[in-house]
């Protein structure tokens, strides 16, 4: 009992630790005037970084360059992550496949409704666990509820709200029942 719970309390504080650490680096870089040319195929190139050759190792034709573009691409640390504007996310916000990150990691632990849920399943999750009658042990549940904290973690930040907190409700709802039994 005490390794179950040992186990997922390491294992939740190694998932912060290592969610928080591209977080603490997203500094804004302002975009080079260089950089306003690559997006055309048109444009002139001063240097022509392409390492594309034919199978006889001649270098490929021009109309292959302006088809493919730069090759091989430029490396995504070159170009800057957009950001995300904070007055524009609300609960019900949810993010497109290319949109930054909805949320920080601070905006995560100080949302109030995510943290009411989550606190509330977690207690509801102790309270169930000390039921003699309920059926729940701490072995199984323990490691249940901190895998369910950090994929509701992810979904917070990267996908939406009602995502994040439903389950949670859940989870309440769940032990509140197993509790009364």
């Amino acid at each position: 009992m005490k390794h179950g719970i040992l186990l997922a309390s390491v294992l939740t504080l190694l998932a912060f630790l290592v969610s928080t650490i591209p977080s603490s680096c997203q500094e804004a870089v302002p975009p080079s005037p260089e950089s306003n040319n690559t997006g055309l195929p048109n444009a002139p190139s001063v240097t022509k970084a392409t390492t594309c050759t034919e199978e006889n190792g001649k270098p490929c034709p021009e109309w292959v360059h302006k088809l493919i573009g730069q090759y091989p691409p430029l490396p995504e640390s070159a170009t800057p992550q957009p950001e995300r504007n904070p007055s524009s996310v609300h609960f019900w916000t949810y993010r497109g496949s290319q949109d930054p990150p909805l949320r920080t990691n601070k905006q995560v632990f100080h949302s109030k409704i995510f943290l009411a849920a989550h606190v509330g399943g977690a207690v509801a999750m102790i309270v169930a666990c000390r039921s003699k009658n309920s059926g729940e042990d701490w072995g199984s549940e323990v490691p249940a509820v901190a895998a369910m904290f950090g994929m509701d973690y992810l979904q917070f930040r990267f996908v939406g709200g009602p995502n994040a907190v439903g389950p949670a409700i859940y989870e309440m709802i769940h032990y509140s029942r197993a509790s009364t039994r």
